[in-house]
């Protein structure tokens, strides 16, 4: 049986499956819409999703409106609890593009962040998705971006983290819900 998630390597999801897998064969997905749009493909497998699963392409698919949506399709067969690796708010203080690249999970985070100092104005960065925290920190760094909320982890292996144009504003250590789902 497989086990699928979002990847790339080094996302939380990956950690999580590899937490729970027993004799799994773990498929890591480039998003999670891959996974919960096509279920009829995925027949006999289980999947792996965060309760804090928010699309970044498609509005109306979260964690909430899949459980209750696919119910006929797809049905819990476990939960655990698991933190996430730590994130930080990293800002580019030398930033071309006023824009904050993140994971549609972490929209919470960044509003919440932008409100406490005063951002979220005509004047504060907007807002671009991407599908996973490891794809963000490429764009954030890529395009130049202002902000990203990523795993601590994963931007310390980055020569990029030694340069001081590159501040950490907030670190976050939330929890995860995760939920195991069997596909019918």
């Amino acid at each position: 049986m497989k086990l699928h998630t979002l990847g790339p390597v080094g996302t939380d999801s990956e950690q999580a499956a590899n937490h729970y897998k027993t004799t799994q064969t773990l498929v890591l997905h480039q998003d999670f819409e891959e996974i919960l749009t096509n279920l009829a493909h995925f027949s006999g497998d289980q999947i792996l999703v965060p309760a804090a699963f928010k699309s970044n392409r498609l509005p109306d698919l979260n964690w909430a409106n899949f459980n209750y949506l696919s119910w006929e399709q797809a049905t819990i067969v476990d939960t655990f609890t698991l933190p996430l690796m730590t994130l930080i708010v990293v800002e580019n203080v030398a930033y071309a593009r006023n824009v904050a690249v993140i994971h549609a999970a972490t929209e919470g985070l960044l509003a919440q962040y932008l409100r406490a100092n005063g951002l979220d104005n005509a004047w504060g960065p907007s807002v671009v998705f991407a599908p996973s925290k490891p794809v963000a920190m490429s764009d954030f760094i890529k395009a130049q971006n202002r902000f990203t909320i990523i795993s601590e982890a994963q931007f310390l292996k980055l020569p990029e983290s030694e340069d001081p144009k590159y501040q950490v504003r907030q670190r976050l250590s939330p929890q995860m819900v995760w939920v195991v789902y069997q596909i019918k």
